[in-house]
């Protein structure tokens, strides 16, 4: 049986409005805005974006002119309005793994990220090293790398990190060993063109007052004692050395001299033993001395002084070398000068290490990260 041409023109018909839905619902044809710059892929995205407009508008085209074909759609019926986003959203090709905040992260002011939450500060924020939250003299950076609590001030880095030196010039005394006679000794100290002179025998005791204005001996501690006092009182803070002549050793020896032409003649190397009692603790050797052959040792007597800028800052001394002071609790001893620089032993510290305090034109050496 023959189709009939009504049946030929409805299969037309429903195969025309089903073209029309399939274009109409794959091109979506509707207003595009253009591509926001996302994720430094702006230019590829915004030609993406004009691309797809460009195939959409041809597709309302095409829609709209299959819908004038098909009978029966007019109006609202005959159009299709379909809203695309404005915002697109970036999808790397290749997956990346989020990375946990690593605490050891050093920030650009020196601290670690880790140490900065611990303690409630903002890791981006750099002035964060310059707060002393705490009050003890200290900065945050100097508390990190100390590994102190740099909210809670008793638990701080050490005082003494903070001294710096106000040292003067070295004031030289020198110590000879001039006469001997009949068993007794002379020992002399000589500070510019003042000096003193000790008499005596193996075993003795004695003390030494020296400064940059002169040099006192006394045999006996008690009136050393006293003549110290009055020097405090007239503003000589001068440093007294206990001495003990500890031994004399008889030593000549026979050398050639040159300025007589390499004859060999006797020369008189006798030796004297000599121990500071102060925190230098030393045994030095003497060597007799004569005017031909002049022989000494140097002490150094001139005056230190250190600074702390911890409460408001204020000035330790004056000092001398070998001479012992309290800071905070503790006691240091000073045992050494190079320069502007000066040698401190902590008297508390087991093993007695020493360190240098820097002078003030100097920063203080920066203590090993935690």
């Amino acid at each position: 049986m023959k189709p009939s041409s009504w049946f030929l023109a409805g299969v037309a018909l429903a195969g025309l409005a089903g073209l029309a839905f399939i274009g109409v619902a794959w091109l979506r044809p509707g207003q595009v805005s253009e591509a926001e710059n996302v994720g430094g892929a702006g230019k590829p995205l915004l030609a993406e974006a004009k691309k797809k407009a460009e195939l959409v508008r041809q597709g309302r085209e095409k829609t709209a002119e299959a819908a004038k074909v098909i009978t029966g759609l007019k109006g609202s019926e005959g159009e299709h309005r379909v809203f695309v986003s404005a915002q697109l959203v970036y999808l790397p090709e290749n997956a990346e793994p989020v990375q946990p905040l690593d605490p050891k992260m050093m920030t650009e002011d020196g601290i670690e990220v880790g140490w900065k939450l611990r303690y409630g500060f903002d890791p981006a924020d750099p002035q964060v090293k310059d707060l002393d939250p705490d009050g003890d003299g200290f900065s945050n950076l100097e508390e990190f790398l100390a590994n102190t609590d740099p909210v809670r001030k008793e638990d701080s880095p050490a005082k003494e990190s903070k001294l710096k030196s106000r040292a003067g010039s070295p004031v030289a005394m020198a110590v000879s060993f001039p006469e001997k006679s009949g068993g007794t000794f002379t020992i002399r100290f000589q500070v510019g063109s003042k000096r003193k002179e000790f008499k005596g025998k193996p075993g003795d005791s004695f003390w030494v007052m020296a400064g940059p204005d002169g040099v006192e001996i006394l045999a006996d501690e008690g009136k050393m004692t006293a003549l110290r006092s009055k020097a405090k009182e007239a503003g000589q803070n001068h440093h007294v050395i206990p001495v003990q002549f500890v031994a004399y050793q008889e030593k000549l020896e026979k050398i050639k001299d040159a300025k007589a032409g390499g004859v060999e003649v006797e020369v008189d190397n006798s030796e004297i033993l000599l121990q500071r009692k102060d925190s230098l603790d030393e045994v030095q050797k003497l060597i007799f001395s004569t005017a031909q052959r002049p022989q000494s040792l140097t002490w150094d007597v001139g005056e230190i002084r250190l600074y702390t800028p911890i409460g408001g800052g204020s000035e330790i001394g004056p000092f001398r070398m070998g001479e012992t002071f309290p800071f905070e609790g503790k006691e240091f001893s000073i045992v050494g000068r190079e320069g502007k620089k000066i040698q401190l032993l902590n008297r508390e510290e087991a093993g007695k290490k020493t360190f240098w305090v820097p002078p003030e034109s100097m920063p203080p050496a920066e203590p090993a990260k935690p």
